[in-house]
């Protein structure tokens, strides 16, 4: 690693309650990679390619690294033509430890190509982790990274309370290549000298500060932070080159883990995760007061198993995010990403999430079902496709979709409509019929151990993790009115 020049950081009051904090302008600066360390990454995730390759219930078309652990999407950003997307991963287990960040990018957010790890920690001075964070164009036009260094507590963090970890700080990088495949950090010690330190202003922090996440109105340039807390601490640009920043208060009351601002037409989608599916809500961003004003709220999913989000946008504006799926219980890999979704609002002023359009792509063999009334096993068995259903007359009683029925029929995954409700093996979704004739359409997504759910075109979803018998692969479809089905066998992406 080379060795830099001594970081000074000045942090001058401008007014009660607001803050400059200013860093040393990079321009020429020397950019720290650590080749050997990602090297041992690599080697790590290696050593476990094998076993991840032979289990059946690993997803074939659901994002993944080769091998090990990954969690949250991080830093996701379009440019020259690839969406990139980065990772929380731990190359050495296939528990959550050792939190590097890996990297892919794709022509077409659904067949992709695994890079190499970016971002590691920097163990020598003291780094254990590289938490969540988020990328940003600075007013040059040029692509920054940051992520929040965390350790261990040392014995100078006694007496401050019970602390499970030491969160240093937030830590800026910069590709060192024009294909941003290589990265190096800003500051040779993340741990002591990070790029924007904690409790740099006297702000009522807990130690907790983490998920730097950036966006850009009227014509500033924001970062927000998550917080162990009921607040969203928010601060403004002060310079192009994002080393100056300004503290400016509280956005809202409301923040925890990854925190997002989508911008779709005049509102902001503002998501943020704690417990089970990241909370949106929907209002207005007021650049002046730096205050967000929420007049919707919900879940981006409704079951347990979609976390934390991060979000490209690509140059016909069109927003696409990611989204890690946990609670699998997989051998030499643990966990993958959601199939991306194009977010936008609902005629009701609510998010609507819809698969991106390239994953018709993978679509193979196909079966039709047209007018059924009562119930079809159908002539396809697999664990790896796409289901389109559409169900009418609801309104007359139970209808639904059996996946991975046995032969027999007596095990069976079963989503099933009846009464304003979808039941989806377990997780119940209030459902309006819609149109004139009492419609529910269902788009689910089968991949292994892998299923996601989209209903009435995205307005609400569900992901599950699931794991029944290999051998159980039939599909039925029952209805009290009428169904129309379209299956697809789906291919693999690697």
């Amino acid at each position: 690693m080379i060795k830099q020049k001594s970081l000074r950081i000045c942090i001058r009051a401008l007014a009660a309650g607001t803050l400059l904090v200013t860093m040393p302008s990079w321009a020429g600066a020397e950019l720290h990679h650590d080749a050997a360390a990602l090297e041992r990454a690599r080697a790590g995730v290696e050593r476990e390619m094998a076993v991840a390759a032979t289990d059946p219930h690993r997803p074939v078309y659901h994002f993944l690294p080769e091998a090990r652990w990954i969690n949250d999407p991080n830093g996701a950003f379009y440019a020259d033509g690839w969406y990139h997307v980065f990772y929380q991963h731990n190359p050495y287990g296939n528990k959550w430890d050792h939190i590097h960040w890996g990297h892919a990018r794709s022509r077409d957010n659904v067949t992709w190509e695994r890079l190499p790890i970016a971002i590691w920690p920097s163990v020598e001075k003291g780094e254990d982790h590289c938490y969540s964070g988020c990328a940003v164009r600075d007013g040059n036009g040029e692509l920054q990274m940051w992520y929040t260094s965390v350790s261990k507590p040392r014995p100078k963090d006694k007496g401050k309370g019970k602390l499970a970890w030491v969160f240093n700080g937030q830590v800026m990088l910069k590709p060192m290549d024009k294909d941003y495949i290589k990265w190096g950090k800003t500051t040779a010690d993340p741990v002591n000298a990070p790029t924007l330190p904690n409790n740099i202003d006297g702000y009522g922090w807990n130690e907790y500060i983490r998920d730097p996440a950036f966006f850009n109105a009227g014509g500033r340039t924001f970062m927000l932070l998550g917080i162990t807390g009921e607040t969203a601490p928010i601060y403004e640009a002060a310079n192009k080159e994002l080393t100056q920043w300004n503290y400016r208060g509280n956005m809202c009351d409301t923040a925890w883990d990854c925190p997002q601002m989508i911008p779709v037409g005049e509102k902001w989608i503002y998501v943020w995760s704690k417990g089970v599916s990241p909370h949106y809500e929907v209002g207005s961003f007021d650049p002046e007061s730096a205050r967000f004003t929420r007049e919707k709220t919900g879940r981006l999913d409704q079951a347990k198993n979609y976390h934390t989000i991060s979000f490209s946008t690509d140059d016909k504006g069109q927003h696409t995010t990611y989204s890690w799926i946990t609670g699998t219980k997989g051998k030499g890999w643990n966990n993958c990403f959601a199939i991306p979704r194009v977010i936008t609002l609902g005629a009701d002023g609510h998010p609507v999430q819809r698969p991106v359009e390239a994953i018709r792509k993978l679509r193979g063999e196909k079966e039709r079902v047209v007018g059924l009334t009562g119930s079809k096993v159908l002539n396809t068995r697999s664990d790896t496709v796409e289901i389109q259903a559409a169900f009418e007359q609801i309104d007359q009683g139970r209808c639904g979709l059996h996946l991975r029925r046995s032969n027999d029929g007596k095990r069976k995954l079963t989503i099933a409509y009846e009464n304003g409700m979808l039941d989806v093996f377990g997780t119940k979704v209030k459902v309006a019929p819609e149109g004139d004739r009492n419609t529910l359409s269902l788009r689910v997504f089968l991949d292994k151990s892998i299923m996601e759910v989209f209903i009435n075109g995205g307005k609400k979803t569900v992901v599950r993790v699931l794991y029944p018998p290999l051998e159980d692969q039939g599909i039925e479809v029952f209805t009290a009115g009428r169904a129309d089905v379209e299956l697809w066998q789906m291919k693999p992406i690697w």
